[in-house]
């Protein structure tokens, strides 16, 4: 069932249509630029939505109504690369040069692009069958040689090696791994200028086909394995210390492959002893490791150019020819043999003279720089080598741009999480706790509303703040508060209407995905029980967050309401007021109460004075116009030939008349109000007659408020015996709920009217669906039951006497299974013995939680044109990357009074985007029965809405928005 909620503020960024006061308003702040979540999410992902209506009920207080939640499973799409290609191609990755009886090693990557889990198989086949064996091996570390000398596959002779059902993690997992070729020592047709010994196809091909669109059905490269006499080079890069000691002897920083990134920017680019990373400064150490595999000695020669995420430790190069000394990063200084020069950022490497099945290094000391990219996308590189001998004329200064690639080598910059939750306006830094998820109770971690209305609700907009380095979604609670027992909160989007969603999949509202450095705005709406004593206060909220990334990190808010107040205008008789306005004969208070509060007797044809007393409650000062009904409809109309005029305070019915009356913030105005029945009224006991004020101008809280009270006007009646029993009731009540409606049985004439019996019939049809009803006689007459109320049963003896009255309850039970809209009539009876008849009453029950129905469905656009591919349903949808949802809610008026400025709001949920293409302009905001200013539809990039300022929608009426969105991919 859809809850229909009081509501009282938005606060936040509104478009252009002034009218539009929810989701299109600010969810563009509420979940940072779409660009924030635009990544395609992973395949079971389930994308949740929930649309909300706003409307102004029959009498005149602000409500909302939320939908059903519709959902859609992304399904898995698949995509894969090897060494970032998608197709089968010809490509060399790798050229490798060895001597005869050697082995060389290409390394490789495969990708998994797509948005779930696969296996993949991995083919390697010899194009002419010479090498004497083929090899695959793991390297999970990516430093270009096998992690342990046990192999994935093994062939020889015209065998191809396969590695079978690898699994790979979707979403950008990788396998790492190399390809080891033998050369046979009795291979032929070696020079010392390298040549082609023999190529091979690397084929990857993924376990699950169907999920794949051609040509990403498999994907095929080239290694070119040479033959030299002459020297042949390879090298890997890798982050890890090495064996030999650093500049002056001493230890190496820790060589992580992964952390977190520099804070400051004042940290050491110059190497020192006991040179280490700390909470602000993040080092780790690089080894390039060279070889010569060929047949003979040559000079060699390579070039590394950092990544922009990190910066060279200038004197912390090392050569393992000589260690502890560090190389010269000029043209002179380094030991002899080696020729090392550093130009920003790149490093040129020259040995005098590598021989044969030598292998060496050079270390050195890098700087995560404060501005390296979470992940891996500027601390990743490749160093550059010539695969053979150079020129002798060959120096570092020289050595152009080698044309040779080693692995790519990879420093994982990880996140840091942070979260500050603060009020409207505070900033990252003034709202953060002092003592983690204890509000600092300050300005900016405090937010305070004036008042509550009892029964209603109060909102507080805060700012939630990612002061993290990487993207993070918050978790929000209330997670102490001294409101009320009974006291609900919601959690809603900045526009204060759009419900907060579990989008993590925890179970918890949060914010969705936030960009680092970025915030979003919420509401926090609190609802009060009715019963709140008005007066009572001030109340306390805590509202935490917690990092979904890290759960360690929280951080909170306070929000405070400082009284409760019967309503933000207060109309009674009297200046004190009495009771409750709602229940009994009250007047204090929301109203109106089921039972006149002041009943004055007049002949037919006079007039009768009621005295009117207005309390403004709020903090703003306004003026109210004052209107009249003898129904709780406004605008409504008297009995036929009834008049009311309102005149000034201490007026007569021949006073001037009045329309409207001001008052200041916290003062009570009073006004009077003369009926006058006709003269040919009969004679009639306690005719309702309803007063209301509502406001010209908004409140406080941003909308029109407004009180009705209930006072009655008995005609002078002749003796007779007559009974009434009133009034009809209509409600709302949920499936497997109760709902009470409260009657009146009196005896309008002289006479005593007896003895009675009480019956509530539900009709047959409904009473076998499980409807059932209760009748009470309401002893203490407060309107609800309680203990001390008698159930009235088959032999209970009751008797009415003359100008007598008897209060009674009635409560209907809906069975568990009602659906939404059905309805139940329960027909009251009074059946006297004698004299007084049969007095009837009715009591409608409507399956529903509000006024306003909200219902959402969806339907799936393949093509992503605006148009549904089938029909609309509330049935999950389930749907790939890149295809579209269009969405339609429908607000139906289902209650028997018309309601006034709706308005549908809904926002774009997490991993979609509005769709480029929209349904026809024609048919996105669309209504029937609804009268005055046209609805219209409103969006920005994360919201839409369609509604307008000042529309009635009557009953049965509607408002139907549609709009589509895409699934990132």
């Amino acid at each position: 069932m859809i809850p229909t909620l009081p509501t009282r503020r938005s606060n936040g960024f509104r478009p252009a249509a002034s009218w539009v006061g929810a989701a299109a308003l600010t969810l563009g702040f509420l979940f940072g630029s779409p660009a924030s979540f635009a990544a395609a999410p992973p395949a079971n992902t389930v994308i949740g939505n929930q649309a909300s209506a706003t409307y102004s009920d029959a009498a005149g207080t602000t409500q909302l109504a939320t939908s059903n939640l519709v959902q859609t499973t992304v399904q898995q799409v698949g995509s894969f690369t090897l060494d970032s290609v998608s197709s089968v191609t010809t490509t060399v990755i790798n050229t490798k040069i060895g001597a005869v009886g050697s082995t060389v090693y290409a390394p490789h990557t495969l990708t998994n692009t797509g948005n779930g889990n696969d296996t993949f198989t991995i083919k390697v086949d010899a194009d002419t069958d010479k090498f004497s064996k083929v090899e695959v091996y793991a390297d999970a570390n990516g430093d270009g040689v096998p992690d342990s000398t046990t192999s994935l596959c093994t062939a020889t002779g015209a065998a191809t090696c396969d590695v079978l059902a690898l699994p790979v993690a979707g979403n950008n997992g990788v396998f790492r791994f190399v390809v080891a070729y033998t050369i046979p020592g009795t291979a032929s047709g070696a020079g010392t200028v390298p040549a082609t010994f023999d190529t091979a196809t690397l084929t990857a091909t993924p376990g699950t086909p169907a999920l794949y669109t051609a040509p990403n059905t498999s994907a095929a490269v080239k290694d070119d394995i040479q033959l030299t006499t002459a020297a042949a080079f390879n090298v890997t890069k890798t982050i890890g210390a090495p064996s030999v000691s650093a500049p002056g002897g001493g230890a190496w920083p820790t060589a992580a492959n992964g952390g977190q990134r520099s804070s400051s920017a004042s940290c050491a680019t110059a190497w020192s002893a006991g040179l280490a990373s700390s909470a602000t400064c993040q080092y780790t150490v690089y080894t390039l490791t060279f070889n010569n595999t060929g047949g003979a000695p040559g000079r060699f020669a390579m070039s590394d150019t950092l990544p922009s995420g990190m910066t060279y430790v200038a004197g912390s190069a090392v050569w393992s020819s000589v260690p502890g000394t560090a190389l010269g990063d000029g043209a002179a200084g380094d030991p002899t043999g080696i020729d090392f020069q550093v130009s920003g950022n790149t490093l040129n490497t020259v040995v005098a003279s590598l021989g044969q099945n030598v292998t060496q290094t050079v270390s050195f000391v890098v700087l995560v720089n404060t501005s390296a990219a979470i992940g891996t996308s500027t601390t990743t590189n490749v160093a550059k080598f010539e695969p053979t001998t150079v020129p002798l004329t060959t120096t570092a200064a020289s050595i152009g741009t080698p044309g040779s690639s080693t692995n790519p080598s990879a420093y994982t910059v990880l996140a840091n999480y942070g979260v500050v939750v603060g009020a409207n306006g505070s900033t990252a830094a003034n709202a953060a706790d002092t003592t983690p998820g204890t509000p600092n109770g300050t300005a900016n971690d405090l937010t305070t509303r004036a008042s509550v209305v009892a029964g209603g609700s109060v909102k507080f907009t805060q700012t939630v703040f990612n002061a993290g380095t990487g993207s993070d979604t918050v978790n929000l609670s209330v997670s102490s508060n001294t409101f009320p027992a009974g006291t609900t909160f919601l959690f809603f989007a900045a526009d204060g209407f759009t419900p907060l969603l579990d989008t993590s999949g925890d179970g918890v509202p949060d914010t969705g995905p936030i960009a680092a450095g970025s915030s979003v705005g919420i509401v926090v709406q609190a609802n009060v029980p009715s019963a709140t004593a008005v007066g009572a206060g001030p109340y306390s909220a805590t509202v935490a967050g917690r990092s979904v990334g890290d759960g360690t990190k929280i951080d909170a808010t306070l929000d405070t309401v400082t009284i409760v107040v019967g309503s933000l205008v207060d109309l009674t008789n009297t200046a004190a007021g009495t009771g409750t306005g709602s229940v009994g004969d009250g007047d204090l208070g929301p109203g109106p109460s089921p039972n006149p509060t002041t009943t004055n007797a007049t002949a037919a044809g006079t007039g009768t004075v009621f005295a009117l007393f207005v309390k403004n409650n709020d903090t703003k000062n306004n003026t109210y116009n004052l209107a009249a009904s003898q129904s709780t409809s406004f605008p409504g109309s008297l009995p036929a030939g009834w008049t009311v005029k309102f005149v000034a305070s201490g007026g007569t019915c021949a006073s001037a008349a009045i329309t409207s009356v001001a008052a200041n913030a916290g003062v009570q105005a009073q006004v009077a109000a003369c009926v006058t029945p006709p003269a040919t009224q009969a004679p009639v006991t306690a005719q309702k007659i309803y007063f209301q004020v509502q406001s010209t101008a908004t409140a406080s809280t941003g909308v029109i408020v407004s009180d009705t009270k209930t006072d009655a006007v008995t005609v002078t009646v002749p003796l007779t015996y007559s009974a009434t029993l009133s009034p009809n009731n209509s409600g709302q009540v949920a499936p497997g709920g109760t709902v009470v409606y409260p009657h009146t049985l009196s005896s309008t004439g002289s006479q005593s009217c007896g003895a009675y019996t009480l019956t509530a019939t539900v009709p047959s049809a409904d009473a076998s669906l499980g409807w059932t009803t209760a009748i009470y006689l309401d002893v203490n007459g407060d309107g609800q039951i309680d203990a001390n109320d008698t159930l009235v049963t088959n032999s209970s003896a009751l008797t009415l006497a003359a100008n007598g009255s008897q209060k009674l309850l009635v409560r209907v039970f809906a069975p568990g299974g009602a659906t939404a809209g059905a309805t139940d009539t329960v027909s009251v009876t009074a059946t006297f013995t004698a004299n007084c008849g049969a007095p009837t009453a009715t009591d409608i029950s409507t399956v529903i939680t509000g006024q306003i129905r909200v219902v959402k469905t969806q339907a799936a656009s393949a093509a992503c044109n605006g148009v549904a591919d089938t029909a609309f349903a509330a049935t999950p949808l389930t749907l790939k990357p890149g295809q579209c949802i269009v969405y339609k809610v429908i607000a139906t008026n289902e209650g028997t009074a018309p309601v006034t400025n709706i308005a549908i709001n809904d926002a774009v949920p997490a991993y979609t985007a509005l769709s480029a293409t929209q349904p026809a302009a024609l048919t996105q905001c669309t209504s029937t029965g609804v009268s005055g200013t046209a609805l219209a539809y409103a969006q920005t990039a994360t919201a839409v809405s369609c509604g307008s300022a000042a529309n009635t929608v009557a009953p049965s009426g509607t408002a139907t928005l549609l709009f589509s969105v895409k699934i990132n991919q």
